[in-house]
């Protein structure tokens, strides 16, 4: 695995990091853990294959389900990612938590070694709603967020969603959306073609991210 430290070095190019914050819980068992875990190969697929994306796009996974895990740290892509099985209850807060923590310390490392950086990108998707104390760290989300301090992006699985509750996560001019249908593919297409204009892109312009037309409608 690269050191992440020493590829800040090698490499200065501007850093876009996205955490995906991924609910692995029993209620995702079947074809929705099956889809959600090709899309996030698919996701690192195309951002490797960009010969602009690989340079600049961290990504990291947190799942949630009976446990938070750190299943990939928050850093330069990896060659590969693992299947993540579903089991357990929702523990959405801490895992939210997990992942501030995450882009925070890897937003000190970027300033430590003068590598300029984007607003990293926090995707959280669920299908259900928390299963423990969660409205802190929500709030919390959701004031970065209103600071430009991190961007968003609350995605809903199914029909059993709470998008109430995942809305806490969201700011107001940013609410989260639901997948039509297990359209995982379609989002997970549109995350790496965004990010992609995002890597060659100013940090700090406001860059303009592709039309969602096929899977849901989303706001930039």
């Amino acid at each position: 695995m690269t050191d992440t430290n020493t590829d800040l070095i090698e490499n200065p190019t501007p850093r876009c990091a996205c955490m995906l914050v991924l609910d692995v819980s029993h209620s995702m068992e079947g074809q929705k853990i099956a889809e959600l875990n090709e899309g996030v190969k698919q996701f690192l697929r195309e951002v490797r294959d960009d010969e602009f994306a690989r340079y600049s796009i961290e990504m990291g996974v947190i799942t949630f389900g009976g446990e938070v895990k750190e299943q990939l740290p928050l850093g330069p892509l990896p060659e590969l990612c693992m299947d993540f099985p579903a089991f357990g209850n929702t523990p959405m807060g801490e895992a939210v938590n997990t992942a501030i923590d995450a882009l925070r310390k890897r937003k000190l490392e970027y300033k430590e070694k003068g590598v300029s950086y984007y607003q990293p990108w926090l995707v959280l998707m669920t299908d259900g709603m928390p299963t423990d104390n969660y409205a802190m760290v929500a709030e919390t989300l959701r004031e970065m967020a209103d600071r430009k301090e991190i961007v968003v992006f609350g995605i809903g699985i199914g029909n059993e969603c709470n998008m109430d509750v995942l809305a806490e996560f969201c700011p107001e001019n940013r609410p989260p959306k639901k997948l039509s249908g297990l359209k995982f593919k379609e989002f997970f297409a549109w995350l790496s073609q965004s990010m992609s204009r995002v890597s060659q892109s100013t940090p700090g312009i406001k860059t303009e991210l592709p039309s969602t037309t096929g899977w849901e409608s989303i706001e930039t």
